[in-house]
């Protein structure tokens, strides 16, 4: 399983859980539900599979952190479908409509959501990465995890990708205002 990985510790110990355990729970869910609706053998599960309202059933916190992109094949360009409210509220470019490459710098050097995605189409295999937000998305969020899964409504041809992203806060620091003065 191809996985991408970029975690700000990298003394975290290998695992047996999927992605070396480092999903949240949240994940977890998710990744369980993907598993279950996956149609067996070489074929992706495709979104006439995936329903939210059965997965909301099963964690109704996870809707709002979840986020669909459709996948245009030619000029290929991903374009949010769907993005749920903690999304919305964090993200500055999470609109849906938009496009990712409506948001990523050309000169970064960085691993982008373009290369992540792309890279995710191609192998027809889920994306994780965990580590420092890339775009700024609120100035106290210290760490996200993301889960990307793929979609392929024929089976084969990945033309959705479903995303569950959650961050780790930074802590506020606020003045003490009995020592002030």
């Amino acid at each position: 399983m191809a996985l991408a990985f970029d975690s700000p510790d990298p003394s975290f110990p290998e695992s047996a859980a999927p992605f070396g355990g480092q999903l949240c729970p949240l994940g977890e869910v998710l990744y369980g539900y993907w598993l279950d609706i996956h149609p067996g053998g070489d074929l992706l599960p495709g979104r006439q599979h995936f329903d939210p309202i059965d997965l909301g059933s099963r964690c109704p916190q996870l809707l709002q952190h979840l986020w669909l992109v459709d996948v245009e094949p030619a000029p290929r360009r991903f374009r949010l479908r769907l993005v749920g409210s903690a999304v919305y509220m964090t993200s500055p470019f999470a609109r849906a409509g938009h496009y990712i490459d409506e948001f990523i710098d050309p000169a970064s050097r960085a691993e982008t959501l373009q290369t992540s995605f792309t890279r995710l189409v191609e192998s027809r295999q889920p994306e994780f990465r965990r580590g420092r937000p890339r775009i700024a998305a609120n100035r106290h969020a210290k760490e996200l995890t993301r889960l990307s899964l793929p979609l392929a409504g024929d089976g084969e041809t990945v033309d959705v990708i479903v995303n569950i992203t959650t961050y780790a806060w930074a802590t506020i620091d606020r003045p003490d205002f009995r020592r002030a003065g």
